[in-house]
């Protein structure tokens, strides 16, 4: 007795018959299609006929009511709006406000040993030996750990920029107008003006209006 070569086939039918599957799956879509239609138009509908029953709703109450019950209402309504929106207001200026001074406080103790460092680098320029070089380091180094968690990005990136023109005697005069930017930088995140270009240098460089003259 022969055997059906068909029923023996292993392939499945959507590859023994691609063109009746593609037929099939078409058929199945348009099919889950006209019922999403329909689900759509229903939908619709039914929402168009409880927003009207709604509106009906209330022009029934607004014609029982006094026109001063209504205004009092619509009153009611912007005092209540108004004091949610101030209340949001004023939490977020609240915590603003708070993290601001959290961060200062957090700063204020790194950016006090940066200044400190600066002037320790001055001193060591005049006075050789006051400041060593693994001491330096190690300033460098705790001050770069601090600012890793809580330096601003104005700080950070004035840092690293001093940090790579450091290698570069050509820059050594944009560098210190640099050290100037981080160290206002430092008054603005805890809530100092900045001040002029040049004027904190001067506090340390003596002829800063010679080197201001020739960087013109």
């Amino acid at each position: 007795m022969m055997s059906n070569p068909k029923k023996n086939d292993p392939r499945q039918f959507s590859e023994r018959h691609p063109k009746w599957n593609t037929i099939l799956g078409l058929f199945l879509f348009l099919i889950l299609l006209a019922a999403a239609g329909t689900i759509l138009f229903f939908g619709f509908k039914f929402l168009g006929i409880a927003i009207s029953r709604f509106l009906d709703w209330l022009k029934d109450i607004s014609s029982s009511f006094d026109a001063v019950v209504i205004v009092a209402l619509i009153t009611g309504t912007v005092s209540i709006i108004t004091v949610l929106i101030s209340s949001v207001v004023a939490k977020s200026i609240e915590y603003k406000k708070q993290r601001r001074a959290y961060l200062a406080q957090k700063r204020e103790k790194s950016y006090g040993e940066f200044v400190e460092m600066v002037y320790k680098i001055q001193m060591y320029s005049k006075n050789a030996g006051s400041y060593t070089e693994e001491e330096m380091k190690d300033d460098i180094r705790s001050f770069s750990q601090e600012l890793t968690l809580w330096g601003s990005k104005r700080v950070a990136d004035k840092w690293v920029q001093f940090r790579l023109n450091g290698v570069n005697p050509k820059v050594a005069t944009d560098n210190l107008f640099l050290l100037e930017q981080i160290m206002n930088e430092m008054r603005k995140d805890l809530g100092v003006k900045r001040v002029k270009k040049g004027k904190l240098l001067s506090f340390f460089v003596n002829d800063i209006d010679s080197i201001m003259g020739k960087n013109k």
